[in-house]
């Protein structure tokens, strides 16, 4: 990639235990792994300070950004949530504002 290229974005939705995307299925497959790990381990802090399930997680690597939100608060199974990746350290509060306001 070139230095003038944006890095890409890859939007994920998840709902009823499944995650889709327009993303290469490894990318699909290492988003799903990942939002699993961070969302049972937000699970696992939320219950010991009886806060519930996590609505939204992120995490940062050297080389890209990780995060999910479920917009609505809502986490049940049958909740619409989503997912963003992107191959750069971006803001999160720009990262969660723009996963809560794509489109499904």
């Amino acid at each position: 990639m070139s230095d003038d290229q944006e890095p890409q974005f890859e939007i994920f939705h998840m709902q009823s235990g499944r995650i889709e995307s327009d993303a290469p299925q490894e990318l699909v497959n290492g988003f799903a792994a990942d939002f699993q790990g961070l969302r049972h381990f937000g699970a696992k802090i939320g219950g010991t300070l009886d806060l519930g399930e996590p609505w939204q997680g992120a995490f940062r690597e050297a080389d890209y950004t990780l995060m999910f939100v479920y917009p609505s608060v809502d986490v049940g199974p049958e909740a619409q949530g989503k997912g963003g990746l992107i191959k750069s350290n971006v803001p999160l509060y720009e990262m969660v504002e723009t996963l809560a306001n794509v489109d499904a």
